[in-house]
Protein backbone atom coordinates (compact mmCIF):
# COMPACT_ATOMS: atom_id res chain seq x y z
CA UNK A 1 0.00 0.00 0.00
CA UNK A 2 1.44 3.15 -0.94
CA UNK A 3 2.01 5.96 1.32
CA UNK A 4 -0.30 8.52 -0.20
CA UNK A 5 -3.13 5.72 0.91
CA UNK A 6 -2.13 5.37 4.44
CA UNK A 7 -2.20 8.82 5.01
CA UNK A 8 -5.78 9.10 3.69
CA UNK A 9 -6.52 6.03 5.84
CA UNK A 10 -4.95 7.99 8.61
CA UNK A 11 -6.90 11.37 7.55
CA UNK A 12 -10.35 9.77 7.53
CA UNK A 13 -10.18 7.89 11.09
CA UNK A 14 -8.91 11.56 12.58
CA UNK A 15 -11.97 13.42 10.68
CA UNK A 16 -13.98 10.24 12.07
CA UNK A 17 -13.37 10.77 15.37
CA UNK A 18 -13.38 14.11 15.40
CA UNK A 19 -16.87 13.87 14.43
CA UNK A 20 -17.86 11.74 16.78
CA UNK A 21 -16.33 14.14 19.49
CA UNK A 22 -17.81 16.92 17.85
CA UNK A 23 -21.18 15.06 18.02
CA UNK A 24 -20.47 14.22 21.86
CA UNK A 25 -19.85 17.48 22.92
CA UNK A 26 -23.11 18.59 21.57
CA UNK A 27 -24.97 16.20 23.27
CA UNK A 28 -22.84 16.88 26.59
CA UNK A 29 -23.32 20.91 25.93
CA UNK A 30 -27.31 20.47 25.31
CA UNK A 31 -26.96 18.31 28.29
CA UNK A 32 -25.54 21.21 30.60
CA UNK A 33 -27.92 23.75 28.80
CA UNK A 34 -30.70 21.53 29.95
CA UNK A 35 -29.85 21.14 33.37
CA UNK A 36 -29.01 24.56 33.78
CA UNK A 37 -32.49 25.41 32.58
CA UNK A 38 -34.10 22.78 35.16
CA UNK A 39 -32.04 24.11 37.82
CA UNK A 40 -33.05 27.83 36.82
CA UNK A 41 -36.55 27.10 36.75
CA UNK A 42 -36.13 24.85 40.17
CA UNK A 43 -34.81 28.08 41.69
CA UNK A 44 -37.27 30.57 40.12
CA UNK A 45 -40.03 27.88 41.82
CA UNK A 46 -37.98 27.38 45.29
CA UNK A 47 -37.59 31.41 44.75
CA UNK A 48 -41.99 32.01 44.11
CA UNK A 49 -42.30 29.92 46.64
CA UNK A 50 -40.30 31.30 49.94
CA UNK A 51 -41.63 34.55 48.54
CA UNK A 52 -45.34 34.09 48.57
CA UNK A 53 -45.05 32.04 51.58
CA UNK A 54 -47.44 33.67 54.28
CA UNK A 55 -44.58 32.64 56.73
CA UNK A 56 -41.46 35.10 57.38
CA UNK A 57 -38.58 32.68 56.16
CA UNK A 58 -35.23 34.07 57.61
CA UNK A 59 -31.43 32.30 57.14
CA UNK A 60 -28.80 33.26 59.13
CA UNK A 61 -25.18 32.07 60.48
CA UNK A 62 -23.42 31.02 64.13
CA UNK A 63 -22.85 34.43 64.39
CA UNK A 64 -27.04 35.31 64.08
CA UNK A 65 -26.08 37.53 60.76
CA UNK A 66 -29.16 37.44 58.48
CA UNK A 67 -28.18 36.57 55.13
CA UNK A 68 -32.10 35.93 53.30
CA UNK A 69 -35.48 36.43 53.89
CA UNK A 70 -38.25 36.77 51.97
CA UNK A 71 -41.43 38.82 51.53
CA UNK A 72 -43.03 38.32 54.39
CA UNK A 73 -40.61 38.32 56.77
CA UNK A 74 -40.05 42.46 55.65
CA UNK A 75 -43.89 42.48 56.25
CA UNK A 76 -43.76 40.64 59.83
CA UNK A 77 -40.79 43.07 60.87
CA UNK A 78 -41.61 45.72 59.31
CA UNK A 79 -38.38 46.09 57.63
CA UNK A 80 -37.46 46.75 54.35
CA UNK A 81 -34.10 44.89 54.32
CA UNK A 82 -32.45 42.82 56.97
CA UNK A 83 -29.51 41.52 55.57
CA UNK A 84 -26.57 42.01 57.58
CA UNK A 85 -28.76 42.55 60.79
CA UNK A 86 -28.57 40.68 64.02
CA UNK A 87 -31.12 38.20 64.89
CA UNK A 88 -31.06 39.32 68.30
CA UNK A 89 -32.40 42.67 66.71
CA UNK A 90 -35.93 40.85 66.25
CA UNK A 91 -35.30 38.08 68.98
CA UNK A 92 -35.55 38.16 72.57
CA UNK A 93 -32.26 35.96 73.23
CA UNK A 94 -33.23 34.54 76.77
CA UNK A 95 -31.54 30.92 77.23
CA UNK A 96 -35.22 29.19 76.14
CA UNK A 97 -34.65 31.48 72.65
CA UNK A 98 -31.60 31.09 72.01
CA UNK A 99 -31.81 26.99 72.27
CA UNK A 100 -34.93 27.48 69.59
CA UNK A 101 -32.72 29.71 67.49
CA UNK A 102 -29.26 27.75 67.61
CA UNK A 103 -30.32 24.49 67.74
CA UNK A 104 -27.56 21.97 68.15
CA UNK A 105 -27.37 18.50 66.00
CA UNK A 106 -25.32 16.16 64.24
CA UNK A 107 -25.88 13.47 61.93
CA UNK A 108 -25.79 11.04 64.90
CA UNK A 109 -29.01 12.43 67.05
CA UNK A 110 -30.87 14.33 64.33
CA UNK A 111 -34.38 12.98 63.33
CA UNK A 112 -34.64 12.44 59.46
CA UNK A 113 -37.89 12.11 57.94
CA UNK A 114 -38.92 9.00 56.11
CA UNK A 115 -36.98 8.74 52.86
CA UNK A 116 -34.67 11.81 53.84
CA UNK A 117 -30.72 11.08 53.62
CA UNK A 118 -27.55 13.32 54.03
CA UNK A 119 -26.57 15.47 50.98
CA UNK A 120 -23.05 15.11 51.23
CA UNK A 121 -20.61 17.03 48.28
CA UNK A 122 -17.19 17.53 47.36
CA UNK A 123 -16.92 20.14 49.37
CA UNK A 124 -18.46 18.42 52.58
CA UNK A 125 -21.81 19.92 52.66
CA UNK A 126 -24.09 18.13 54.72
CA UNK A 127 -28.22 19.55 55.26
CA UNK A 128 -29.57 18.55 58.09
CA UNK A 129 -33.55 17.72 57.46
CA UNK A 130 -35.10 17.80 61.45
CA UNK A 131 -38.33 18.10 61.41
CA UNK A 132 -38.69 20.93 64.20
CA UNK A 133 -41.65 21.35 66.20
CA UNK A 134 -42.71 25.96 66.09
CA UNK A 135 -42.08 26.81 69.75
CA UNK A 136 -43.53 30.33 70.49
CA UNK A 137 -41.07 33.12 71.15
CA UNK A 138 -41.63 36.97 71.84
CA UNK A 139 -40.54 39.41 69.15
CA UNK A 140 -40.15 42.64 68.41
CA UNK A 141 -40.66 44.49 65.28
CA UNK A 142 -38.41 46.69 63.84
CA UNK A 143 -40.42 49.79 65.04
CA UNK A 144 -40.28 48.38 68.71
CA UNK A 145 -44.07 46.79 68.96
CA UNK A 146 -43.54 43.26 70.49
CA UNK A 147 -45.54 40.47 69.16
CA UNK A 148 -45.94 36.91 69.75
CA UNK A 149 -44.28 34.25 67.03
CA UNK A 150 -44.01 30.97 66.55
CA UNK A 151 -40.93 29.58 65.25
CA UNK A 152 -39.06 26.52 63.36
CA UNK A 153 -35.50 26.32 62.70
CA UNK A 154 -33.65 23.76 60.49
CA UNK A 155 -29.90 23.85 60.50
CA UNK A 156 -27.58 23.12 57.40
CA UNK A 157 -24.27 22.27 57.78
CA UNK A 158 -21.82 23.41 54.54
CA UNK A 159 -18.57 23.31 54.27
CA UNK A 160 -17.68 26.95 55.46
CA UNK A 161 -20.03 26.81 58.41
CA UNK A 162 -23.54 26.42 59.39
CA UNK A 163 -26.94 28.49 58.12
CA UNK A 164 -29.92 28.38 60.08
CA UNK A 165 -33.17 29.22 58.75
CA UNK A 166 -36.09 30.22 60.66
CA UNK A 167 -39.74 30.44 59.87
CA UNK A 168 -41.88 32.80 61.53
CA UNK A 169 -45.17 33.15 61.81
CA UNK A 170 -47.35 36.31 63.81
CA UNK A 171 -49.91 34.96 66.22
CA UNK A 172 -50.92 38.56 66.55
CA UNK A 173 -53.85 37.51 65.07
CA UNK A 174 -54.36 34.43 66.12
CA UNK A 175 -53.81 35.62 69.56
CA UNK A 176 -56.50 38.57 68.99
CA UNK A 177 -59.01 35.85 68.42
CA UNK A 178 -58.36 33.67 70.98
CA UNK A 179 -58.84 36.48 73.50
CA UNK A 180 -61.97 37.44 71.75
CA UNK A 181 -63.27 33.77 72.06
CA UNK A 182 -62.33 33.25 75.25
CA UNK A 183 -64.39 36.57 76.01
CA UNK A 184 -67.20 35.04 74.41
CA UNK A 185 -66.91 32.25 76.42
CA UNK A 186 -66.54 33.82 79.66
CA UNK A 187 -69.99 36.09 78.91
CA UNK A 188 -71.38 32.92 77.24
CA UNK A 189 -70.95 31.73 81.15
CA UNK A 190 -71.94 34.69 82.80
CA UNK A 191 -75.19 34.59 81.11
CA UNK A 192 -75.68 30.87 82.32
CA UNK A 193 -75.24 31.81 86.26
CA UNK A 194 -76.78 34.77 86.00
CA UNK A 195 -80.34 33.25 86.37
CA UNK A 196 -78.58 30.66 89.34
CA UNK A 197 -76.89 33.57 91.03
CA UNK A 198 -80.08 35.80 90.70
CA UNK A 199 -82.11 33.12 92.12
CA UNK A 200 -79.08 32.21 95.33
CA UNK A 201 -79.41 36.45 96.31
CA UNK A 202 -82.91 36.45 95.83
CA UNK A 203 -83.55 33.97 98.46
CA UNK A 204 -81.82 35.10 101.30
CA UNK A 205 -81.96 39.09 100.31
CA UNK A 206 -86.30 37.74 100.34
CA UNK A 207 -86.07 36.74 103.86
CA UNK A 208 -84.10 39.46 105.22
CA UNK A 209 -86.36 41.96 103.78
CA UNK A 210 -89.30 40.17 105.11
CA UNK A 211 -87.41 40.51 108.95
CA UNK A 212 -86.62 44.47 108.23
CA UNK A 213 -90.58 44.78 107.87
CA UNK A 214 -91.33 42.64 110.83
CA UNK A 215 -88.56 44.59 113.06
CA UNK A 216 -89.97 48.02 111.37
CA UNK A 217 -93.42 47.59 112.88
CA UNK A 218 -92.58 46.39 115.76
CA UNK A 219 -90.20 49.37 115.93
CA UNK A 220 -92.91 51.19 115.54
CA UNK A 221 -95.40 49.86 118.04
CA UNK A 222 -92.43 50.22 120.83
CA UNK A 223 -91.66 53.44 119.98
CA UNK A 224 -95.24 54.97 120.89
CA UNK A 225 -94.85 52.29 124.00
CA UNK A 226 -91.32 54.40 124.64
CA UNK A 227 -93.02 57.84 124.70
CA UNK A 228 -95.65 56.75 126.78
CA UNK A 229 -93.04 55.71 129.53
CA UNK A 230 -91.00 58.45 128.81
CA UNK A 231 -94.73 60.63 130.04
CA UNK A 232 -94.72 57.99 133.15
CA UNK A 233 -90.75 58.78 133.99
CA UNK A 234 -91.69 62.64 133.78
CA UNK A 235 -95.10 62.29 135.90
CA UNK A 236 -93.19 59.89 138.19
CA UNK A 237 -90.69 62.74 139.13
CA UNK A 238 -93.25 65.36 139.21
CA UNK A 239 -94.95 63.13 141.18
CA UNK A 240 -97.96 63.00 139.47
CA UNK A 241 -99.13 60.17 137.72
CA UNK A 242 -102.58 59.71 136.65
CA UNK A 243 -104.53 56.39 136.17
CA UNK A 244 -105.23 57.03 132.45
CA UNK A 245 -101.58 57.32 131.98
CA UNK A 246 -101.54 53.62 133.46
CA UNK A 247 -103.91 52.52 131.15
CA UNK A 248 -102.51 54.09 127.95
CA UNK A 249 -99.48 51.82 129.11
CA UNK A 250 -101.24 49.12 129.72
CA UNK A 251 -102.74 48.80 126.00
CA UNK A 252 -99.68 50.06 124.62
CA UNK A 253 -98.33 46.59 126.32
CA UNK A 254 -100.87 44.92 124.62
CA UNK A 255 -100.74 46.16 121.56
CA UNK A 256 -96.65 45.64 121.13
CA UNK A 257 -96.85 41.94 122.59
CA UNK A 258 -93.83 41.89 124.26
CA UNK A 259 -93.58 38.38 124.90
CA UNK A 260 -93.75 37.69 121.10
CA UNK A 261 -91.34 39.95 120.44
CA UNK A 262 -88.94 39.03 122.72
CA UNK A 263 -89.18 35.43 121.69
CA UNK A 264 -88.94 36.41 117.55
CA UNK A 265 -86.74 39.23 117.39
CA UNK A 266 -83.45 37.63 118.00
CA UNK A 267 -84.48 34.67 115.53
CA UNK A 268 -85.41 37.31 112.98
CA UNK A 269 -81.92 39.13 113.67
CA UNK A 270 -79.71 36.19 113.44
CA UNK A 271 -81.84 34.92 110.52
CA UNK A 272 -81.22 38.46 108.59
CA UNK A 273 -77.31 38.26 109.66
CA UNK A 274 -77.10 34.75 108.20
CA UNK A 275 -78.88 35.88 104.90
CA UNK A 276 -76.22 38.99 104.73
CA UNK A 277 -73.23 36.37 104.94
CA UNK A 278 -75.11 34.06 102.68
CA UNK A 279 -75.62 36.95 100.24
CA UNK A 280 -71.64 38.38 101.29
CA UNK A 281 -69.88 34.66 100.43
CA UNK A 282 -71.64 34.69 96.85
CA UNK A 283 -70.84 37.91 96.19
CA UNK A 284 -67.12 37.66 97.59
CA UNK A 285 -66.87 34.06 95.57
CA UNK A 286 -68.08 35.89 92.45
CA UNK A 287 -65.36 38.68 92.58
CA UNK A 288 -62.76 35.89 92.98
CA UNK A 289 -64.42 33.95 90.70
CA UNK A 290 -64.55 36.53 87.78
CA UNK A 291 -61.29 38.24 88.13
CA UNK A 292 -59.36 39.45 84.99
CA UNK A 293 -58.17 36.98 82.89
CA UNK A 294 -54.22 38.04 83.42
CA UNK A 295 -51.48 36.64 81.94
CA UNK A 296 -49.18 36.95 85.13
CA UNK A 297 -48.98 33.62 87.28
CA UNK A 298 -50.16 34.27 91.09
CA UNK A 299 -49.97 31.52 93.95
CA UNK A 300 -53.55 30.06 94.46
CA UNK A 301 -55.48 27.75 96.41
CA UNK A 302 -57.21 24.95 94.37
CA UNK A 303 -59.38 24.11 96.94
CA UNK A 304 -60.60 27.58 97.27
CA UNK A 305 -61.11 28.12 93.75
CA UNK A 306 -63.05 25.24 93.35
CA UNK A 307 -65.21 26.31 96.19
CA UNK A 308 -65.82 29.71 94.92
CA UNK A 309 -66.79 27.88 91.23
CA UNK A 310 -69.68 25.75 93.17
CA UNK A 311 -70.88 28.62 95.09
CA UNK A 312 -71.74 30.23 91.93
CA UNK A 313 -73.38 27.70 90.79
CA UNK A 314 -75.19 26.86 93.67
CA UNK A 315 -78.70 27.27 91.94
CA UNK A 316 -77.43 25.06 89.24
CA UNK A 317 -76.06 22.13 91.54
CA UNK A 318 -78.90 21.89 93.61
CA UNK A 319 -81.26 22.05 90.61
CA UNK A 320 -79.22 18.96 89.54
CA UNK A 321 -78.82 16.86 92.81
CA UNK A 322 -75.50 15.89 95.02
CA UNK A 323 -72.37 17.20 94.26
CA UNK A 324 -69.85 15.27 96.65
CA UNK A 325 -66.37 17.32 97.55
CA UNK A 326 -63.31 14.91 98.47
CA UNK A 327 -61.07 18.23 98.86
CA UNK A 328 -57.36 17.52 100.42
CA UNK A 329 -56.27 19.84 103.07
CA UNK A 330 -52.51 19.53 102.32
CA UNK A 331 -52.78 20.44 99.13
CA UNK A 332 -50.80 24.10 99.43
CA UNK A 333 -50.90 27.12 97.12
CA UNK A 334 -50.22 26.36 93.28
CA UNK A 335 -49.11 29.47 90.70
CA UNK A 336 -51.39 29.26 88.40
CA UNK A 337 -53.46 32.00 86.13
CA UNK A 338 -56.09 32.30 88.37
CA UNK A 339 -58.63 34.16 86.52
CA UNK A 340 -58.45 31.25 83.51
CA UNK A 341 -58.25 28.27 86.28
CA UNK A 342 -61.52 29.23 87.54
CA UNK A 343 -62.73 29.51 83.64
CA UNK A 344 -61.10 25.68 83.68
CA UNK A 345 -63.44 24.71 86.79
CA UNK A 346 -66.54 26.17 85.29
CA UNK A 347 -66.44 24.44 82.05
CA UNK A 348 -65.66 21.15 83.73
CA UNK A 349 -68.37 21.22 86.01
CA UNK A 350 -70.81 22.71 83.53
CA UNK A 351 -70.24 19.34 81.40
CA UNK A 352 -70.62 17.28 84.36
CA UNK A 353 -73.68 19.13 84.55
CA UNK A 354 -75.03 18.63 81.62
CA UNK A 355 -74.39 15.00 81.50
CA UNK A 356 -75.95 14.00 84.39
CA UNK A 357 -79.13 16.27 83.92
CA UNK A 358 -79.68 14.87 80.20
CA UNK A 359 -79.22 11.29 80.72
CA UNK A 360 -80.43 10.47 84.53
CA UNK A 361 -83.68 10.98 86.60
CA UNK A 362 -83.71 13.13 89.35
CA UNK A 363 -82.27 11.50 92.33
CA UNK A 364 -80.19 9.29 90.63
CA UNK A 365 -77.56 12.15 89.86
CA UNK A 366 -73.97 11.95 91.43
CA UNK A 367 -70.89 14.37 90.58
CA UNK A 368 -68.01 13.83 92.45
CA UNK A 369 -64.96 16.88 92.59
CA UNK A 370 -61.73 15.56 94.25
CA UNK A 371 -57.99 16.92 95.11
CA UNK A 372 -55.00 15.39 96.39
CA UNK A 373 -51.11 15.76 95.83
CA UNK A 374 -49.45 13.52 93.51
CA UNK A 375 -45.82 12.72 94.38
CA UNK A 376 -43.21 12.07 91.51
CA UNK A 377 -39.95 10.79 91.71
CA UNK A 378 -38.35 12.36 88.50
CA UNK A 379 -40.77 15.44 88.50
CA UNK A 380 -42.29 17.65 90.21
CA UNK A 381 -44.78 17.18 92.84
CA UNK A 382 -48.56 17.70 90.91
CA UNK A 383 -52.03 18.93 92.16
CA UNK A 384 -54.85 16.40 90.96
CA UNK A 385 -58.04 17.33 90.31
CA UNK A 386 -60.74 14.99 89.32
CA UNK A 387 -64.58 15.66 88.17
CA UNK A 388 -66.44 12.58 88.13
CA UNK A 389 -70.16 11.52 86.96
CA UNK A 390 -72.52 9.38 86.20
CA UNK A 391 -73.48 10.63 83.16
CA UNK A 392 -73.81 8.49 79.76
CA UNK A 393 -69.78 8.55 79.36
CA UNK A 394 -67.96 9.62 76.38
CA UNK A 395 -68.07 7.10 73.33
CA UNK A 396 -64.34 5.50 72.90
CA UNK A 397 -64.61 6.67 69.03
CA UNK A 398 -64.66 10.30 69.87
CA UNK A 399 -62.39 10.54 72.88
CA UNK A 400 -59.11 11.54 70.96
CA UNK A 401 -61.32 14.67 69.71
CA UNK A 402 -62.94 16.04 72.45
CA UNK A 403 -60.21 18.60 73.29
CA UNK A 404 -60.54 19.58 69.45
CA UNK A 405 -61.57 23.60 68.74
CA UNK A 406 -65.56 23.55 67.89
CA UNK A 407 -66.07 19.71 68.39
CA UNK A 408 -69.12 18.95 70.59
CA UNK A 409 -71.52 16.58 71.31
CA UNK A 410 -74.40 18.95 72.23
CA UNK A 411 -77.11 19.82 70.58
CA UNK A 412 -77.10 23.10 68.11
CA UNK A 413 -77.10 26.28 70.24
CA UNK A 414 -76.25 24.86 73.18
CA UNK A 415 -72.40 24.99 73.65
CA UNK A 416 -69.88 26.26 70.41
CA UNK A 417 -67.32 23.56 71.21
CA UNK A 418 -64.72 25.90 72.93
CA UNK A 419 -65.16 24.31 76.38
CA UNK A 420 -62.64 21.76 76.42
CA UNK A 421 -60.55 22.96 74.08
CA UNK A 422 -59.87 26.14 76.29
CA UNK A 423 -59.11 23.41 79.10
CA UNK A 424 -56.73 21.83 77.22
CA UNK A 425 -54.82 25.05 76.30
CA UNK A 426 -54.99 26.70 79.41
CA UNK A 427 -53.78 23.37 81.54
CA UNK A 428 -51.50 21.91 79.08
CA UNK A 429 -50.14 24.83 77.06
CA UNK A 430 -49.82 27.59 80.04
CA UNK A 431 -49.39 25.80 82.95
CA UNK A 432 -47.51 22.60 81.32
CA UNK A 433 -50.25 20.15 82.99
CA UNK A 434 -51.80 17.45 82.04
CA UNK A 435 -55.44 16.47 81.34
CA UNK A 436 -57.01 13.17 80.34
CA UNK A 437 -60.33 11.59 80.20
CA UNK A 438 -61.37 7.79 81.29
CA UNK A 439 -64.62 6.26 80.11
CA UNK A 440 -66.00 2.95 80.64
CA UNK A 441 -67.74 1.49 78.02
CA UNK A 442 -70.86 1.08 80.98
CA UNK A 443 -70.81 4.86 81.26
CA UNK A 444 -69.96 7.53 83.73
CA UNK A 445 -66.89 9.96 82.46
CA UNK A 446 -63.81 10.57 84.90
CA UNK A 447 -61.56 13.62 84.18
CA UNK A 448 -58.51 13.94 85.55
CA UNK A 449 -56.34 17.93 85.49
CA UNK A 450 -52.17 17.53 86.99
CA UNK A 451 -50.68 20.70 87.19
CA UNK A 452 -47.47 20.84 88.89
CA UNK A 453 -47.06 23.18 91.65
CA UNK A 454 -45.11 25.32 89.92
CA UNK A 455 -47.12 25.69 86.58
CA UNK A 456 -44.33 26.00 83.65
CA UNK A 457 -45.61 26.41 80.31
CA UNK A 458 -42.47 24.96 78.87
CA UNK A 459 -42.78 21.73 80.17
CA UNK A 460 -43.25 19.31 77.68
CA UNK A 461 -46.54 16.97 78.21
CA UNK A 462 -49.17 15.55 76.72
CA UNK A 463 -52.92 14.56 76.84
CA UNK A 464 -54.06 11.44 77.13
CA UNK A 465 -57.53 9.92 76.46
CA UNK A 466 -58.09 6.07 78.31
CA UNK A 467 -61.23 4.13 78.11
CA UNK A 468 -61.62 2.36 81.29
CA UNK A 469 -60.95 3.23 85.14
Amino acid sequence: MSELELLNRRFERERKARKEAESLLEQKSLAVYEANQKLQRMADQNRAIVETAAEGILSYDENGTISAFNRSARLIFKCPSMVGKSISSVFAMDDSCRAVLFPASNVATDVFPPGAELATTDDTEVCQFTLPDAIEVAATKFDGKPFQSEVAVSRCQRGDGVVFTAVVRDLSKRKAMESRLRQAQKMESVGQLAAGIAHEINTPIQFVGDNIQFLQSAFNDLAGLIDLFEQLEKAVAEETPTAELLEKIATERELADLPFLREEFPGAIEQSLSGIERVAKIVRALKEFSQPMSEAKTSIDVNRSIENTLAVTANQCRNVGHVELDLSADLGLVSCLAGQMNQVWLNLLTNSLDAVTEHRAEGERHIRISTRLVANDSLEDEVEVCFEDNGPGIPAAIQERIFEPFFTTKEVGKGAGQGLSFVHDVIVEKHGGIIYVQSPPQGGTRVVVRLPIQCDSSIQRRTHARSAY
